[in-house]
């Protein structure tokens, strides 16, 4: 027994969160702040999630890093900067990062100029005080340009240069979409000429139909008028003058 609490006192403290499960798979680790009939809030470290309770499997509970944290945080004296400092930086080990920058703040109360503090969150030496980042690049004279500091030179060349590859992207999409229109159009001028022809041709064998030099006036013997003496001369279909459709 002795030996399984000490596995237990070894293990990470994330282990002990609070943990709620989820009936849609998943679950949450923190520390419940706050729970009702209808939620549960889970502090996470970085920020308070609320969950329905209509969505929560069950929930296990257990001891969160941000007791840790409290617990730690409360044996430390005021002015201990390097407590603090030690804190933050579990904190950010641990995900906590709400926690991590209050430990680094109270760091800056008591010594403005700590490094260490003023490095975890952000800040770098200019002139001998600590600025921010963006306060440090534009005292500098730089300029944010897409997401990055880069001096008004340099932004210059970028936006040409993003100016140029605009240009001759939409001078590609206009060929392209010339190209596909002068494609569309003689397709379209091809299915013209095709269907015109097609009329024509039903149009000239309509016509052969009813052209009795090409099919003799139907089947059978058939009968011409004998010139000059008003007799009727027979004439077999063999004998019938047949005319090359035109």
């Amino acid at each position: 027994m002795r030996r399984i609490a000490l596995l237990l006192w070894l293990l990470p403290s994330a282990l002990f969160a609070d943990e709620v499960f989820l009936k849609d798979a998943g679950s949450i680790e923190g520390r419940i702040v706050e729970q009702t009939a209808t939620s549960v809030q889970v502090d996470v470290g970085g920020g308070i999630i609320g969950v329905p309770m209509d969505r929560v499997d069950h929930i296990v509970k257990g001891r969160s890093p941000m007791d840790v944290y409290d617990d730690r945080a409360a044996k430390l004296a005021p002015d201990d900067v390097a407590g603090w400092n030690k804190l933050g930086g579990w904190a950010w080990q641990q995900g906590l990062s709400t926690r991590a920058r209050q430990a680094y703040e109270h760091v800056l109360e008591v010594a403005p100029n700590n490094p260490e503090a003023n490095e975890a969150l952000g800040m770098v030496q200019l002139n001998g005080k600590w600025v921010t980042e963006e306060e440090s690049y534009q005292a500098r004279g730089f300029v944010k340009y897409n997401g990055e500091w880069m001096t008004p030179a340099q932004a210059q060349v970028e936006q040409t240069q993003e100016a140029n590859d605009r240009a001759r992207r939409d001078a590609e999409k206009r060929a392209r979409d010339a190209e596909i229109a002068a494609q569309e159009a003689q397709a379209q001028a091809k299915a013209a000429e095709e269907k015109a022809e097609q009329a024509q041709q039903a149009q000239q064998a309509q016509q052969n139909y009813y052209d009795p030099i090409v099919y003799g006036w139907g089947y059978g013997v058939t009968s011409w008028p004998a010139a000059g003496n008003g007799q009727v001369k027979i004439i077999p279909p063999s004998k019938i003058p047949v005319r090359t459709p035109r």
